[in-house]
Protein backbone atom coordinates (compact mmCIF):
# COMPACT_ATOMS: atom_id res chain seq x y z
CA UNK A 1 0.00 0.00 0.00
CA UNK A 2 1.08 3.56 -0.74
CA UNK A 3 0.20 6.96 0.63
CA UNK A 4 -1.73 8.42 -2.29
CA UNK A 5 -2.24 12.15 -2.61
CA UNK A 6 -5.38 13.52 -4.26
CA UNK A 7 -3.59 16.78 -4.98
CA UNK A 8 0.06 16.23 -5.85
CA UNK A 9 2.74 16.51 -3.15
CA UNK A 10 4.16 19.50 -5.04
CA UNK A 11 1.31 21.58 -3.57
CA UNK A 12 2.59 22.42 -0.08
CA UNK A 13 -0.80 23.74 1.07
CA UNK A 14 -2.25 20.20 0.88
CA UNK A 15 0.88 18.04 1.01
CA UNK A 16 0.40 17.05 4.66
CA UNK A 17 -3.38 17.42 4.77
CA UNK A 18 -4.56 14.07 6.10
CA UNK A 19 -7.75 14.16 4.02
CA UNK A 20 -5.65 14.67 0.90
CA UNK A 21 -3.49 11.65 1.82
CA UNK A 22 -5.22 8.28 1.64
CA UNK A 23 -4.15 4.67 1.30
CA UNK A 24 -3.87 3.52 -2.30
CA UNK A 25 -2.59 0.36 -3.88
CA UNK A 26 0.74 0.77 -5.65
CA UNK A 27 -0.86 -0.02 -9.00
CA UNK A 28 -3.34 2.89 -8.76
CA UNK A 29 -0.91 5.31 -7.14
CA UNK A 30 2.10 4.76 -9.37
CA UNK A 31 1.05 3.12 -12.59
CA UNK A 32 -2.32 4.87 -12.96
CA UNK A 33 -1.09 8.25 -11.70
CA UNK A 34 -3.26 8.17 -8.58
CA UNK A 35 -6.60 7.65 -10.35
CA UNK A 36 -7.39 11.26 -9.40
CA UNK A 37 -10.97 11.28 -10.69
CA UNK A 38 -11.89 8.13 -8.75
CA UNK A 39 -9.92 9.42 -5.76
CA UNK A 40 -12.05 12.60 -5.76
CA UNK A 41 -15.30 10.64 -5.93
CA UNK A 42 -14.12 8.51 -3.01
CA UNK A 43 -13.18 11.60 -0.96
CA UNK A 44 -16.64 13.10 -1.48
CA UNK A 45 -18.30 9.83 -0.47
CA UNK A 46 -16.12 9.39 2.61
CA UNK A 47 -15.85 12.98 3.89
CA UNK A 48 -18.85 14.71 2.34
CA UNK A 49 -19.78 16.37 -0.91
CA UNK A 50 -17.38 19.11 -1.95
CA UNK A 51 -14.31 17.68 -0.20
CA UNK A 52 -12.41 17.15 -3.45
CA UNK A 53 -13.29 20.64 -4.69
CA UNK A 54 -12.18 22.12 -1.36
CA UNK A 55 -8.81 20.34 -1.58
CA UNK A 56 -8.38 21.53 -5.15
CA UNK A 57 -8.97 25.14 -4.05
CA UNK A 58 -6.68 24.80 -1.05
CA UNK A 59 -3.90 23.30 -3.19
CA UNK A 60 -3.79 26.53 -5.21
CA UNK A 61 -2.99 28.60 -2.12
CA UNK A 62 0.57 29.64 -1.42
CA UNK A 63 1.93 27.89 1.64
CA UNK A 64 5.30 28.57 3.20
CA UNK A 65 6.67 26.55 6.08
CA UNK A 66 9.56 27.58 8.28
CA UNK A 67 12.35 25.10 8.94
CA UNK A 68 11.04 24.55 12.47
CA UNK A 69 7.52 23.85 11.16
CA UNK A 70 8.90 21.31 8.71
CA UNK A 71 10.93 19.67 11.48
CA UNK A 72 7.79 19.51 13.63
CA UNK A 73 5.92 17.78 10.77
CA UNK A 74 8.77 15.30 10.31
CA UNK A 75 8.79 14.52 14.02
CA UNK A 76 4.99 14.18 14.18
CA UNK A 77 4.75 11.81 11.21
CA UNK A 78 7.84 9.85 12.23
CA UNK A 79 6.27 9.01 15.59
CA UNK A 80 2.93 7.66 14.35
CA UNK A 81 2.77 3.90 14.99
Amino acid sequence: MDCGHFMSRKHYATRWNETNCQVQCKSCNVFRYGEQFKFGINLDQQFGSGTAESLLSKSRETAKFSNSELLDLIEYYSNIP
